[in-house]
């Protein structure tokens, strides 16, 4: 028997017994939870554990348990670990850095491979229109009345329509992710304003596809890696230099798998594009005078994605842009770095625990006597806008490069 034989060998009755081998990737997490000293930071700085107690979440903690256990027992955990947002607090605090975020997404890609009958039901809807149509938002079934609710979204908004634009060889790839290209176009839109007022050379996909973000944090190892490979493939034929995105979670995840897959690529967020690349100068000769609008007060919401997962400057560059605008005020809320409660695919099988984290924010938001809340990231303003609205408060929520594009000079 050859050596490749052998392994092949090894690696099925290990199937068998319904156990997958740690990939290479995969060690450095194994090993950081063995640094854990059990001081419990996690549990007290946990938002889940806060907003449900641990009775129903029993916290970062326990999860990174599991890996302490053989990996047949790994279905243990599968009541518990689909209920972690993944907002990367508990990572942040540990005086170890234990690594619990990605112990998660170790943990539900073995249930997913082997027990997928205990992940969620709404994952796998997720799922199923993944594979479908390589997004994570079923696209829309008439492509005129996707049109026509773009236009409608633009003239109450009073942005202007600027062409797509798909060409070779760009400074930029412009990549919306799945939301904006499919349920929150006007972010897509409004970042073609401010591209276009810049004269950013950029291009969008030909054919938009996820970042695979959601297989990721489903567990669906095979799929996520095909999204990246086809991600790649595309942005290689377009031969451009940046990747700039208005999401927080593909701008983590397209970081992440660029670093891994070795793209020799750089990664931003829009804000960090707006502030690196543009300059505040420039922002401020376009944003500084405008007066169109009336005095507006504002707080802001950080994303996980980017404050955690990517940098905490980002923000720190958020709030800059939006004081060099005219006529904006910025207050910060005591909760503007807590989870909204919408990450980890939590809201898709237990809507009622994401809406519980979020509480925290509600509240905060309304103590700020702020008249909008503006954040990077269409997910965190879905959830938030959502829960603002259902508990009355009058506070409305605009996506960041929304309210940069409205205050635009017309040309």
């Amino acid at each position: 028997m050859t050596e490749e034989e052998s392994f092949e060998f090894v690696k099925n009755t290990l199937k068998e017994e319904r156990i997958t081998p740690y990939h290479k990737d995969e060690i450095e997490t194994v090993h950081s939870v063995e640094e854990c000293i059990n001081c419990g930071l996690c549990i007290n700085h946990c938002p889940v554990v806060a907003a449900v107690g641990v009775d129903r979440f029993t916290g970062p903690r326990s999860i990174a348990v599991e890996l302490s256990r053989s990996p047949p027992e790994f279905w243990s955990s599968a009541d518990k670990v689909y209920l972690c947002t993944g907002c990367g607090t508990c990572r942040e605090v540990c005086p170890k850095n234990v690594n619990v975020p990605e112990v998660v997404n170790l943990v539900r890609a073995r249930i997913f491979e082997h027990r997928p009958d205990l992940v969620p039901k709404g994952l796998h809807v997720v799922r199923e229109t993944i594979v479908e149509h390589d997004l994570a938002f079923e696209p829309w079934e008439d492509p005129e009345e996707k049109v026509e609710s773009r236009d409608v979204r633009l003239e109450h908004l009073g942005l202007p329509y600027v062409e797509d634009i798909v060409k070779k060889d760009a400074e930029v790839l412009f990549y919306p992710g799945c939301q904006a290209e499919e349920r929150a176009q006007e972010i897509r839109e409004a970042a073609k304003v401010v591209f276009s007022h810049f004269k950013v050379d950029y291009t969008l996909l030909d054919e938009m596809n996820c970042c695979g973000l959601p297989s990721v944090l489903m567990g669906d190892d095979k799929t996520s890696k095909r999204m990246a490979a086809l991600l790649r493939e595309k942005i290689e034929f377009l031969g451009v230099k940046k990747v700039v995105t208005t999401c927080a979670g593909c701008t983590s995840n397209i970081s992440d798998i660029s670093i891994r897959d070795e793209w020799n690529i750089p990664v931003y967020h829009m804000v960090e594009y707006l502030a690196e690349e543009v300059g505040l100068d420039k922002l401020n000769q376009a944003l500084g005078s405008s007066n169109e609008f009336s005095d507006v007060t504002v707080t802001v919401h950080d994303p996980c994605h980017l404050i955690r997962h990517t940098s905490r400057r980002t923000m720190q560059d958020a709030i800059d842009i939006l004081k060099v605008i005219n006529g904006v005020k910025v207050v910060i809320s005591e909760a503007e770095d807590s989870c909204c409660g919408g990450g980890g695919l939590v809201a898709y099988h237990s809507k009622d625990v994401a809406d519980a984290v979020v509480q925290e924010n509600l509240e905060a938001i309304d103590k700020t006597g702020a008249h909008r809340l503006v954040a990077p990231c269409p997910l965190c303003t879905a959830q938030i806008e959502a829960n603002l609205f259902k508990s009355g408060s009058s506070v409305e929520v605009d996506d960041l490069m929304v309210f940069i594009a409205q205050r635009l000079p017309r040309k």
